[in-house]
């Protein structure tokens, strides 16, 4: 389905960048797979690896310059890797949170997508990684919340200028994902958070890597600009356990 085309995938080591790296490889994708923290199940992929801190100039363009090397293009990118503090009180949000995150969620985002761009001459798809918070958080969240709006809203300016050069920029927002981050949290339980989810399940990082191959593939030809939330249905809700 992929054979022969050259995908960029962020944050790959683990999580939902793991799943959608397996996925994409599966299609037949040729990957390079940037990490910031290595791992042993990213390194069963076939693929080519980088490490780099993507909220930093140099990383970023480091990456770039490994992307020139092996292909001198790209044919799909992920932009999955991001950063989360977890939930904490609005009174202690100061500056130096808000730079570490907005430098990794949105400086980091925005310029991947502009250097992957640049580097898609036949056209191509490039896919973002959001969260279902851009629209419907839970309090303690509002630094990330305001992260996924901002790449939700990069989303649909991108695609506007990549239209005409063929190139197509989608966000994925994933809902509840079984992932580290969230099952090593205190108090996690996964059964009721599926209680509360449409589907009665958590999500998981194939789940995301599905919708990603989808829309790699030409038979999401047509669509762009979008965000596409993958959650089971949990955003729906009128109200949910914030939890």
């Amino acid at each position: 389905m992929l054979s022969g085309k050259k995908a960029l995938v962020t944050g790959a080591a683990r999580g939902i960048g793991l799943g959608i790296a397996q996925v994409l490889a599966e299609a037949g994708a040729e990957l390079l797979m940037h990490y910031r923290r290595d791992s042993d199940d990213m390194r069963k992929i076939k693929g080519h690896y980088f490490q780099a801190e993507l909220d930093q100039t140099e990383g970023i363009e480091a990456l770039f310059g490994e992307v020139d090397r092996l292909w001198g293009k790209l044919d799909i990118a992920v932009n999955n890797a991001d950063w989360s503090y977890g939930g904490i009180p609005w009174e202690s949000i100061d500056y130096e949170k808000y730079r570490k995150l907005a430098d990794i969620n949105i400086r980091g985002t925005l310029f991947c997508c502009l250097n992957e761009m640049k580097r898609m001459p036949d056209g191509g798809s490039i896919i973002n990684i959001g969260s279902v918070q851009m629209n419907s958080t839970v309090p303690g969240w509002t630094l990330y919340a305001m992260s996924k709006g901002a790449i939700h809203s990069m989303t649909g300016a991108l695609a506007l200028e990549g239209g005409p050069l063929g190139i197509r920029v989608n966000n994925i927002a994933p809902g509840y994902i079984e992932v580290e981050r969230m099952t090593t949290r205190p108090g996690f339980d996964a059964a009721a958070i599926a209680e509360a989810i449409p589907l009665r399940r958590l999500g998981a990082p194939r789940d995301i890597g599905e919708c990603a191959l989808f829309l790699a593939t030409e038979q999401s030809s047509f669509i762009t600009g979008q965000s596409i939330i993958v959650d089971g249905g949990v955003e729906r809700k009128l109200a949910r356990n914030s939890k």
